[in-house]
């Protein structure tokens, strides 16, 4: 770690989000240019700043300073003045009003803003309204700013700042100053952290039971977004102490105070081999009414009757075989009849075992029944593709249930169902525990629910695996299709897929550079370097030239990882110096997004109907606004400056991102240094998102390795114990 000190000449990116901030500095008596990386909330330039980093190479910037903490200084003369107000950092202050503003208060205007910012209507042209929103502006930057240095303080990172602001506006100083460990429950993930950080390095003494009860909230969301419902209570007391050193009679007392004041649930445990014992299990109160939400309203839609009258008088099996020119397995069959029976279903089952053409017959029975039939699918691209595979429309949960962004409420409830007679959701395996619960608590109470799904695949990214839970449940009818239908059988990539989930070695072909035949294939690699390496070559120039794919467009790399040579983030930046290299873009924190880059969207955004996982194709730059446009399946959504981390490079992404997604070819680096992510259901997911070829990257063992992880990690729910002890 060393220390650097100059004046900042320019701001290369910022995030408004996060604080991450690009940024050239003047450094030393020669005023050599620098760039340093960080988060720096208020950065402008014309600050002089001191830094405390290290010197570090980025694979395509070059040499940068990233530091870890940050001391600005406002400028004191005129020129930097005049610099720092023009900048653009306050909203309503350009050069121009910079200019007039340094014309009439001097050296003193910054003190004025502080102080006295009535005094701006003494500026020509600034009236009441003008000078009012000014005043906002400024108190609301130095409030980001005393907050970053108050963090830096106290050995916190200063990227926390903005989330800090954004929750407690102005009045952020004193909640951190006065009660640090409100955070724990209003930043969900780190603010315990954050706050028991303050507590320690100001000495403070917080009340036991307080730090007890934050330390639980704290672990509460952790476990939550790894996927579990609950936390087992004495496996809770036993983290807390190991991680914070919360003793026992705290943890107890905390708890109760969480209980008696509604912000935790608690219920007895079951003894079903979900913790050590029968020990109580610990829920957020929002996770726990799920959970049983669910359970109630499955068992309360099993035990009604829907009216069979509109189903009378129709040979489901004999229509659709006429209709659609196919002839139903005697499987197939069986689940239709049992559909029509049942007000809700379960279908499951791998590629090729005619999941996609059962749907096509139910929605086709039931509509030409005079049912209102609705599809919908947990994302936008699984709803675009059950759209293409059925030739209906189809939406996603989301926009069924009519989500508000901007409130996180859904306009579909209970009070205000979704009109359908008939709800057939696909790829439910990617279905969380609260998704669901809003799902069919919007359910009409006498329509039918059709849940279809993999249930072989990753579990859902959010809390729970409800699908996996209703089919353990034994209280909703499941239909397995097992039979592969023989045009699929043909498909190397069906055949192995099946082998995976079955546990059985794959039957890998070696790569033939000179057949296009070859579906499924093994090209050796021992070490994520190898890998990566083969990988580019396959991407770039081996498969295009083989089976005439287009490069960045129809071959979709995957990873089990992240970090690594052979992970998300190093490939991503090989495999675009490869397929769009020499151009200039705009840059963002980690990339430079080029013109005929391919790009992933990052989270749902409901307002431009972009969703997590979505691929697309940067088809424009402005980088003087700056403005990105990408074009999505032929939809053309534009990107501005402080929605850039919305956005990846899509050339390579993990198979968690994949799920619901289909892709002409997939690449999957198979090595053993990545053997903790190593598991079959994501072998078997990633292979089964190719339509027409997979090349694993790797060897033998590190396949052996994920087919003998038939365990993935646990996730701690009761839903299937709630269903079986709801109802008759």
């Amino acid at each position: 770690m060393m220390e650097i000190q100059g004046r900042i000449r320019r701001i290369t990116f910022h995030s408004t989000d996060t604080h991450y901030t690009v940024a050239q500095m003047e450094a030393g008596p020669d005023r050599a240019g620098v760039t340093i990386v960080g988060h720096l909330p208020g950065a402008a330039p014309g600050q002089a700043i001191k830094i405390l980093g290290k010197w570090v190479t980025h694979p395509r910037y070059g040499e940068q300073f990233a530091f870890q903490q940050a001391q600005v200084t406002r400028p004191s003369e005129v020129d930097g003045i005049r610099q720092y107000l023009g900048s653009g950092l306050i909203k309503g202050i350009g050069p121009g009003l910079a200019e007039s503003i340094i014309e009439a208060f001097g050296t003193k205007a910054l003190d004025i803003l502080d102080n006295q910012p009535e005094r701006l209507r003494e500026i020509p042209g600034i009236g009441e309204a003008r000078a009012a929103d000014i005043a906002r502006q400024w108190e609301h930057h130095r409030s980001i700013a005393d907050i970053m240095e108050f963090l830096q303080q106290h050995g916190i990172e200063a990227a926390y700042a903005g989330k800090i602001f954004r929750q407690y506006g102005v009045e952020a100083m004193e909640v951190l100053t006065r009660d640090p460990f409100r955070l724990a429950e209003d930043i969900p993930g780190q603010g315990f952290v954050i706050a028991d950080a303050i507590a320690r390095h100001a000495d403070l003494q917080p009340d036991p039971e307080v730090r007890a009860a934050a330390g639980i909230e704290h672990l509460l969301y952790q476990s939550a977004s790894s996927g579990h419902m609950f936390y087992p209570e004495d496996e809770l007391f036993r983290k807390l102490e190991q991680k914070f050193g919360v003793d026992n009679q705290s943890a107890g007392l905390g708890l109760a105070q969480l209980l008696a004041a509604g912000k935790m649930y608690m219920e007895a445990g079951n003894g079903d081999g979900q913790s050590n014992d029968k020990c109580r299990h610990i829920y957020l109160p929002l996770l726990h009414e799920a959970e049983t939400g669910i359970a109630m309203r499955l068992s309360a839609m099993m035990s009604s009757c829907p009216e069979p009258a509109l189903l009378n008088n129709i040979d489901p099996a004999e229509q659709m075989e006429d209709r659609f020119a196919v002839r139903l397995s005697d499987e197939q069959k069986q689940a239709l009849e049992g559909v029509l029976a049942s007000p809700v279903s379960v279908i499951t089952g791998g590629p090729g075992t005619g999941k996609t053409t059962l749907v096509q017959c139910i929605a086709a029975v039931f509509k030409s029944a005079g049912f209102r039939v609705c599809l919908a699918a947990p994302t936008g691209r699984a709803a675009r593709r059950l759209t293409e595979i059925t030739g209906k429309t189809a939406h996603t949960i989301h926009k069924l249930l009519g989500y508000h962004f901007e409130t996180g409420c859904f306009d579909k409830s209970r009070d205000n169902p979704v009109e359908a007679d008939v709800i057939i959701v696909d790829e439910a395996s990617m279905i969380d525990a609260e998704l669901m619960y809003h799902l069919v608590g919007a359910t009409r109470f006498n329509a039918r629910l059709i849940l279809v799904g993999d249930v072989f695949q990753l579990p859902p990214v959010g809390p729970g695996n409800v699908l996996a839970d209703i089919i353990a449940s034994g209280r909703i009818p499941v239909h397995f299709l097992t039979e592969i239908f023989r045009q699929a059988a043909r498909s190397a990539i069906v055949r192995n897929a099946h082998n995976i989930r079955r546990g059985r070695t794959p039957e890998p072909e070696n790569m033939d550079a000179n057949s296009s035949r070859q579906e499924f294939c093994l090209l050796e690699a021992h070490t994520p370097e190898e890998a990566a390496e083969a990988i580019v070559d396959l991407a770039t120039r081996t498969l295009p030239d083989i089976y005439g794919l287009a490069p960045g467009r129809d071959i979709q790399v995957l990873s089990p990882v992240h970090k690594g040579p052979a992970g998300t983030i190093s490939l991503n930046q090989r495999l675009q110096k490869a397929l769009n290299p020499g151009k200039k873009g705009i840059k963002s924190l980690d990339h430079e997004f080029c013109v005929n880059d391919r790009v992933m969207h990052l989270k749902n955004n409901y307002a431009k109907e972009v969703f997590n996982g979505d691929i697309g194709i940067i088809t424009g730059t402005e980088p003087a606004d700056p403005v990105l446009r990408v074009d999505y399946d032929g939809r053309q959504i534009s990107y501005e400056a402080d929605e850039f981390d919305e956005l990846t490079l899509g050339y390579a992404i993990t198979v968690h991102k994949s799920q619901g997604s289909e892709y002409p070819a997939v690449i999957l680096p198979m090595v053993t240094r990545h053997y903790v992510m190593l598991q079959r259901n994501l072998l078997y997911t990633a292979i089964t998102r190719a339509r027409h070829l997979v090349v694993l990257v790797g060897n033998a063992k590190a396949i052996g390795v994920a087919l003998k992880n038939n365990k993935p990690a646990r996730r701690l729910s009761n839903l299937a114990a709630h269903l079986q002890t709801c109802g008759p």
